[in-house]
């Protein structure tokens, strides 16, 4: 299979996203950087391929999250601006990826250890 090649490149200006981080955040994750990948689709293989890069990341240089945390999200079901805000895991609610149910967080951590899924 031939490899991707990937490029960076300016978005129009009516397609730029915004991000808020919330005052309160910056005490728990002092900084946040966000990316859009644009034109791509997953299959099974390439999502799951997906999937253990960003958790092989979250385990080593993110230091098991403690010093990172990637969020992956398919922006066609997503409008912004967004924010960036700290909650008790009891306050975040969202409906993961490949998911059609809501949990906050505390369900989704449960959710994942009784199914043995990736975090």
């Amino acid at each position: 299979e031939k490899l991707p090649n990937f490029r960076i490149s300016d978005a129009p200006e009516e397609s730029l996203q915004r991000m808020i981080v919330k005052a309160e955040t910056v005490l728990v994750r002092p900084f946040v950087v966000c990316a859009v990948l644009r034109n791509i689709t997953f299959d099974e293989a390439r999502y799951n391929s997906f999937i253990d890069l960003q958790d092989k990341l979250h385990q080593n240089l993110c230091r098991q999250r403690s010093l990172v945390a990637i969020g992956t999200h398919d922006l066609d079901t997503l409008q912004g601006p967004f924010t960036y805000e700290a909650r008790t895991p009891s306050q975040i609610k969202f409906v993961p990826l490949k998911q059609e149910k809501e949990f906050n967080a505390q369900e989704l951590l449960q959710y994942y250890k009784e199914h043995d899924q990736k975090l």
